[in-house]
């Protein structure tokens, strides 16, 4: 079924937050009316009286509207508690936009509120009913379950692994980006690429690509960095592994692909398994040796 959307049928007209971080002095309800405060305090002509109902998401900070109504001091104001797991915010968002674009309500106001370190565990605080079939795996931390469903995803949907990898360690460099300009968020420190993936553990011995001087250096030995339209070049065999997470295949992709938008001859092989190595076991080993020893002869006798 298509969805029908609700472009320009909803306006966000104030927004408030609290810093992001371990409040041990501050309660659950501290922190909700704050970020209320703030948001009210952004939109002067429109009071906590105006609003028509609210939409609470909360996980692990309490049950039922009473979570907001009672610190807020709200009466007869409808209050909807939604939980969905870490999309509990997002469905509070989604739930209060969908009641004004239905007509339910004029002026709405989504609400998220958690503080799971006061339970006394550490991190996300969740359990399976007794026999309901959940696989033992998912009882692990919601970080530890994902991690999982990365290489599922990627076997399920034909996904390159190293792509994979590559689209999380944007992701996390992404967010570590937009913290460092986020004077709310709890992180506030950008990390480059190379210390997320693997490259971390090169930077001593090779350089970094952050420091000006050390990037023209390795610029400057970086067989992809020479590559010149116009030059005519000898055939090369470039191959790789699909699984390399040293130094990942993009990079003879990258180089392939380099040689094919210059209209430069080339020879191109990725072995499927093996890590940073021939292959993943001796006969796809003797494989690429046999490739390898192919091309010598091809080109030297």
């Amino acid at each position: 079924m298509a969805s029908r959307g609700i472009k320009d049928r909803v306006a966000i007209v104030g927004m408030g937050c609290t810093a992001f971080g371990e409040h041990w002095d501050r309660s659950a309800d501290d922190l909700l009316v704050d970020a209320v405060e703030q948001c009210l305090a952004t939109t002067p002509t429109v009071t906590k009286d105006d609003i028509d109902a609210y939409w609470l998401g909360t996980m692990n900070s309490g049950q039922s509207g009473l979570v907001l109504s009672k610190p807020l001091g709200i009466e007869y104001k409808p209050v909807t508690r939604v939980e969905n797991f870490c999309a509990t915010g997002s469905e509070s968002f989604r739930n209060a936009a969908y009641a004004v674009a239905s007509g339910a309500y004029d002026v709405v106001m989504a609400v998220g509120v958690e503080k799971l370190k006061d339970t006394g565990f550490s991190g996300l605080v969740r359990s399976n009913v007794a026999g309901d079939g959940t696989a033992p795996e998912e009882t692990l931390t919601a970080p530890a379950a994902f991690s999982l469903l990365d290489p599922a995803y990627c076997k399920k949907y034909g996904v390159d692994p190293q792509d994979m990898r590559d689209a999380m360690t944007h992701v996390a460099w992404k967010n570590h980006y937009n913290g460092a300009r986020n004077e709310r968020a709890q992180y506030r420190k950008e990390i480059p690429k190379e210390k997320i993936a693997a490259g971390a553990s090169w930077v001593d011995e090779y350089g970094s690509v952050d420091d000006p001087t050390q990037r023209a250096f390795l610029e400057s030995i970086s067989p992809y960095g020479q590559l010149r339209r116009g030059t005519h070049y000898p055939e090369p065999f470039v191959w790789t592994t699909t699984k390399d997470d040293r130094v990942g295949p993009q990079h003879a992709r990258k180089f392939a692909a380099r040689l094919a938008e210059f209209g430069d001859p080339y020879l191109f092989y990725e072995a499927g398994e093996g890590g940073h190595g021939a292959g993943a076991d001796r006969e796809e080993q003797a494989h690429t040796s046999a490739l390898e020893y192919t091309y010598l002869m091809r080109r030297l006798m």
